[in-house]
């Protein structure tokens, strides 16, 4: 690839002195023979792929999908902010299509990943990996690093949308393979390359343990994705990784270390798999902007940060305040009182700790003059409806400025929100500006609790009940105080855990980190009724997105293969 772009950029033309001189000099175009100078150079290019897979998974359509189409995060309309043409409610109650831009974008998007990908390998043919100072060792991680994470990218694919074509070049449209053939390539492709890779983790980087965690993925879900139940594997590669066949983990003894603690250099040893995060390079600024109220700098230590207001948990309580009786849904109050996840989010000292995943109740401006924590003097104020009135976010959806009168009769709906409705995420949280820590946590892609919670999973289809409550609490106690803990663990009250407590512990400890729907999928669970959304229609298949239509316009070897979409 000679004239293969590694960093997008613009031709910069010579001043024309002459109207006979036409010629334009480019100065930023690198191709494979000026760009690969040395090692560092290869390292920068391989981590180009990741930077987009960070993107791929958290910047937007593909969580998007994920999680607004299940029952716990709701993009609610808030007055004359947030319709947005639809497509909040039309992913809410499952009533897309195939123009839709998430979805479009759902498979737009790993692809393009996938393609660089496949340019990096096919130009690493040519290179004399040697004098750039690269080890024969060294070269075979790359390339293993560079394949695994073209099968998580395939993990999306699958999961989104079955039938899809497998590309391991750049210069052929392909025809769309079975589920089957992409998870056996899918299969493959890990089995041959996990062993070239690290062992150790590096925060960024694909490991073993990685490799190996996408196998329980696969596994995991291969019931649905190929119509083959693939548990007993799932187990055994789960167990594998817990007993550190694939490198050294262990469950983080704090519930907020796998997002919080590599700003302070001492990565979770939770973190299988983690993007970690810094101002100006790696950031989550999209999710803060879509979870944070038009004053939110007023709340948090953001450097004057504001949302915009849209993303919050789906509510646990109607306009009179009871709880909803769906089994589905009400995310927040299905964490018990006494979990410490639980909680007001709070800067609680002047190392930047936090505490609490959500904002919730009635809102205090940050305590500049102390550095942390809330002045309980000053009250936030709203904006729009509750202009000059304390801010108070509430797990409820309603026109509550409205009661009696207005759009307060129209009910508690995915239109019918407003600017303090709902609870907001703050697990990922955005941490403090004036101790140096905006934007630098952690994202966990892949913890060692998804593996214990998979492996228990297993264990419990397989009747093995017992192993799966120890399994959970292994990761669970640490949410707790110990004098309570023996009320909560599945070991200690076994009638507790039923499928719909399974359910909900995934919901719990996973909520927000894009895999809800899938969750709910594999549960059988995807298509029930929850806040605002009906027990899905049977026209159509809803549990696999239709292949976008400007997809299927841009390759004739396409065909729709979804159920209903035909």
């Amino acid at each position: 690839m000679k004239n293969f772009k590694y960093i997008v950029s613009m031709l910069l033309g010579v001043l024309l002195f002459s109207c006979t001189d036409l010629t334009e000099e480019p100065f930023s175009i690198l191709t494979k023979e000026n760009y690969f100078i040395n090692k560092r150079s290869v390292e920068a290019a391989v981590l180009r792929p990741y930077e987009h897979g960070h993107w791929c998974a958290w910047d937007g359509d593909r969580w998007l999908l994920q999680e607004l189409t299940g029952d716990h995060f709701v993009w609610t309309q808030k007055g004359k902010h947030g319709w947005d043409e639809g497509q909040w409610v039309r992913l809410h109650s499952h009533n897309w299509d195939y123009l839709q831009n998430q979805v479009n974008e759902s498979w737009v998007g790993p692809y393009q990943g996938i393609a660089q990908i496949n340019n990096l390998l096919i130009d690493f043919q040519g290179l004399d990996f040697a004098n750039l100072g690269v080890t024969e060792t060294e070269k075979a991680n790359y390339i293993a690093e560079l394949r695994a994470l073209r099968v998580w990218y395939y993990t999306w694919l699958i999961d989104f949308f079955r039938h899809v074509p497998i590309s391991d070049d750049i210069s052929t449209l392909r025809a769309q393979s079975t589920p089957q053939e992409v998870f056996t390539y899918m299969e493959k492709e890990i089995n041959e390359c996990i062993s070239s890779l690290n062992k150790k983790n590096i925060p960024g980087h694909l490991s073993q343990g990685a490799a190996a965690s996408i196998l329980v993925r696969m596994y995991l879900n291969a019931e649905k994705w190929i119509d083959k139940p693939m548990y007993n594997e799932c187990a055994k590669v789960a167990q594998d990784i817990i007993n550190g066949d694939y490198g050294s983990f262990a469950i983080d003894d704090d519930y907020r270390g796998p997002f919080h603690r590599s700003f302070v250099n001492a990565p979770s040893p939770e973190n299988i798999f983690e993007w970690p995060h810094k101002r100006n390079i790696y950031e989550l600024g999209w999710q803060y902007s879509a979870f944070h109220h038009y004053k939110s700098s007023s709340i948090l230590d953001t450097d004057g940060w504001n949302g915009y207001n849209g993303t919050h948990l789906t509510p646990s309580r109607d306009l009179e305040g009871d709880v909803y009786d769906y089994q589905l849904g009400k995310p927040f109050e299905k964490f018990h009182d006494v979990d410490y996840r639980k909680q007001n989010y709070e800067v609680i000292n002047d190392k930047g700790d936090t505490k609490g995943f959500f904002l919730v109740g009635p809102q205090y401006e940050f305590d500049k003059a102390k550095g942390y924590g809330y002045d309980n003097s000053k009250l936030v104020t709203g904006s729009e409806e509750w202009t000059g009135q304390h801010l108070s976010f509430v797990d409820q959806v309603g026109r509550f400025s409205e009661k009696p009168a207005g759009r307060w009769n129209e009910g508690s709906k995915v239109t019918t929100g407003e600017e303090n409705s709902g609870v907001r995420l703050m697990k990922f949280g955005p941490l403090s500006h004036s101790k140096k820590l905006f934007m630098s946590n952690s994202i966990g892609e892949i913890r060692l609790a998804e593996i214990y919670y998979s492996l228990a999973e297993s264990k419990y289809r397989a009747g093995d009940k017992a192993g799966a409550s120890k399994l959970l609490d292994d990761v669970r106690r640490r949410n707790y105080p110990s004098e309570e803990w023996d009320k909560y663990s599945y070991e200690a009250n076994p009638n507790m855990l039923t499928d719909q407590e399974f359910i909900d512990e995934w919901g719990r400890e996973f909520l927000g980190e894009h895999r809800r729907r899938t969750d709910l999928i594999r549960w059988g669970r995807f298509g029930d009724a929850w806040w605002d959304k009906p027990v899905d229609k049977t026209d159509k298949d809803y549990e696999v997105f239709p292949i976008p239509s400007r997809v299927l316009n841009s390759n004739p070897l396409l065909k729709q293969t979804t159920r209903g979409w035909e």
